[in-house]
């Protein structure tokens, strides 16, 4: 991940610790989306003729999945969020790809 967007300059990490909110939403989401799963899958019983230990297995294979997939996704909708409740300036851009020189 860039520190720092390379058109505005706007940085991405803004202290120590910044991305714990990012984490507590890619929780929550995980864990809206599996037990949403599971609670349809319990009004199909007979779908998914399997042991309790497979099941097991198989829901923390699945969780951990959707917990990764989501990374950036939760890292982004935490740093979107922050932003629009507390906009900052951006800083110094690396380069101005858009800016015409004269």
């Amino acid at each position: 991940m860039y520190h720092d967007c390379p058109l505005c300059g706007l940085p991405y990490y803004r202290e120590p610790g910044y991305y714990v909110g990012a984490m507590i939403v890619n929780y929550g989401v995980t864990a809206f989306a599996l037990i949403s799963i599971y609670l349809v899958s319990l009004l199909l019983p007979e779908f998914w003729h399997v042991t309790p230990g497979t099941k097991i297995i198989v829901w923390m294979f699945g969780a951990a999945l959707v917990s990764l997939a989501l990374v950036p996704h939760a890292r982004s909708m935490w740093l979107a969020v922050d932003y629009w409740i507390e906009p900052w300036p951006p800083a110094e851009p690396l380069f101005r790809s858009h800016v015409r020189r004269r």
